[in-house]
């Protein structure tokens, strides 16, 4: 998609961005969101430097904790799915583990599907993050805690003492926030 069109170097086709994230329709009708805020920036950045800031960040480059935080804003799939990727093709353990940990504060409630397989890889560290996960999502209410109860019912029997602890901790705060709900209801 060209993001200049005929428009002065450096210009952005807004108009082109937001039909293509679906905010304006070919009747001229316009909406907006804030994830097709998210997915139109994520648009002008570029999947592929997007792909290669996961890249940067899980090679502890310099600059790797902004990375992280511009990743963590956008939420981009394409990050997403590189950190999955870098997880099921990288050989190096704590490579794999600080891919699971960038995507705990990326992932969004389509990456549910992975966290399964995720608490049941053998490393300990993969594990642990996959917890942190769970509990990233439930935190953000990127996710309900009924979308979460399978994952949750594995935490809860996990042999791994820090999956077991975040699941204590999840728990009492779902617990709070339950009872913060019900006072507000009343």
């Amino acid at each position: 998609m060209a993001l200049s069109d005929g428009m002065n170097q450096g210009e952005i086709d807004w108009t082109a961005i937001a039909r293509t994230v679906g905010a304006l329709d070919e009747d001229g009708n316009e909406h907006g969101s804030s994830n097709d805020a998210r997915e139109a920036i994520a648009m002008i950045i570029g999947l592929s430097n997007l792909r290669a800031a996961v890249d940067h960040y899980v090679s502890h480059k310099k600059g790797s904790e902004l990375v992280r935080h511009v990743l963590w804003l956008l939420h981009p799939r394409c990050a997403m799915e590189r950190c999955y990727e870098i997880y099921k093709n990288e050989e190096d353990s704590q490579t794999r583990r600080d891919a699971i940990e960038l995507l705990r504060v990326v992932a969004d409630s389509s990456v549910l599907p992975w966290i399964k397989g995720l608490l049941e890889d053998p490393d300990e560290g993969v594990q642990s993050w996959s917890a942190g996960l769970v509990d990233q999502l439930l935190w953000s209410d990127l996710v309900d805690p009924e979308d979460c109860e399978d994952l949750l019912k594995l935490m809860r029997n996990h042999s791994n003492k820090q999956v077991l602890e975040r699941h204590s901790f999840i728990m009492e705060y779902l617990n709070k926030r339950e009872e913060r709900e019900k006072r507000a209801g009343q």
